[in-house]
């Protein structure tokens, strides 16, 4: 059995850490085990899905630099570096107790604390990164650091692959491994809900878009809601869903963007969603307006499987997953009036919008299915083992 310790130092569970998730759990039992190296500055959200996964973990103080130099950061990074001595006793514990053939990290920020531990360790390590920091001198220096105990990287698309590449990255040991959906967990024929109809109070002819996942300003929202203000002005129909963890003080931003533009009526905050599928079953469009050159977008792969089309910013990774008016529209970054245009075309027309949800659950299974990608992973790690088994 290859035994394979992953290390995860976010606190938050977005789609890093659920595409992690999915790879291990989907590896076969038999052949592989693992464990997961977590941190106690969490909400919690991580350790509660290993649980339910029956996955086991063991905690320690990981955590992230920042160079910014705002007293809140500053003082995130002192306590950080005081637990250094206690996460690298952790973590020789653990290796020492569980004796792993492969060392899998998500991202690069916990390389850039254990890269001299992990290079001493001897064991194979394999880097999954999601989001290169960009190739600016600086980091282009820092990436000299962390990369030398990497020897595998796994990217989710073409376009991760060419931004570690920038930042110094050797292409022979860079794998593109696309997310994998389970397209088990998806219904086929999507169930369409009128969950969001009964809820907000809305009419019955109601067209409903939506977009999910981090709030933060690189992910749109505020585009999407300037987008749907002008779509308004022609289809008075038109609902907004936006979901998400309701937190931070960009939240209360949205809030009172929505208020000020007078949308009131028309956007909602839906909150989290224990499963993801109900929301999707509750639009009839998702929307992904990103600002950043998204790893992969897999919130947009996930509304694909469930039938939905798609209006989403050609940003990075996404462009690999949506095709271009056969699944959905592609637009510009930062572009409202663009946005709205491409999401009017579906407004108006139901069978333009089952076509192209159609396209894009065959897109899903001929391309992004987990199964297929779980066994593209486990040929690898066997490789960079040398199916040394412990």
């Amino acid at each position: 059995m290859i035994k394979i310790l992953v290390i995860i130092p976010s606190g938050t569970v977005y789609g890093l850490q659920n595409s992690t998730l999915d790879f291990m759990r989907s590896l076969p039992k038999g052949d592989f085990d693992c464990h997961f190296f977590i941190t106690r500055w969490a909400d919690g959200e991580l350790a509660r899905r290993l649980d339910e996964l029956k996955i086991p973990y063991t905690y320690s103080w990981l955590g992230m630099f920042s160079r910014k130099l705002d007293w809140e950061n500053l003082r995130m990074t002192l306590q950080y570096i005081s637990k250094i001595p206690r996460i690298y006793f952790d973590l020789i514990s653990l290796i020492r107790k569980y004796r792993p053939n492969v060392i899998y990290t998500a991202n690069y920020h916990e390389l850039i604390l254990l890269a001299p531990l992990l290079k001493a360790m001897g064991l194979p390590v394999v880097n999954h990164m999601h989001d290169p920091p960009p190739p600016i001198l600086f980091q282009r220096a820092m990436f000299r650091f962390w990369d030398f105990p990497v020897d595998q990287y796994f990217v989710p698309s073409h376009d991760v692959q060419k931004r570690l590449e920038m930042l110094g990255g050797n292409p022979d040991q860079i794998f593109v491994l696309h997310n994998g959906i389970d397209l088990s967990s998806f219904q086929h024929e999507i169930q369409h809900s009128n969950h969001f109809l009964k809820q907000y109070k809305w009419p019955s002819q109601s067209i409903v878009l939506g977009m999910t996942g981090q709030m933060i300003e690189a992910k749109g929202h505020l585009d999407l809601i300037e987008a749907t203000q002008l779509l308004c002005k022609d289809y008075p129909n038109v609902r907004l869903a936006i979901g998400g963890k309701q937190e931070g003080p960009f939240y209360q931003r949205l809030i009172l963007e929505v208020e000020n533009r007078g949308l009131s009526d028309t956007v909602v905050f839906s909150g989290w969603q224990e499963d993801i599928r109900d929301f999707y079953s509750s639009i009839d469009i998702f929307i992904l307006p990103s600002r950043h050159d998204e790893g992969f977008g897999l919130v947009v792969a996930q509304a694909m499987t469930m039938r939905l089309p798609v209006v989403a910013t050609r940003s990075g990774g996404v462009n690999e997953v949506v095709e271009d008016r056969v699944t959905g529209f592609l637009v510009k970054k930062e572009s409202p009036s663009e946005l709205a245009r491409a999401i009017s075309h579906l407004v108006q027309s139901k069978p333009l919008r089952q076509s192209m949800g159609a396209a894009g659950r065959k897109r899903i299974e001929e391309r992004f299915d987990l199964s297929k990608q779980s066994a593209r992973l486990e040929t690898v790690l066997k490789v960079l083992t040398n199916g040394v088994q412990r």
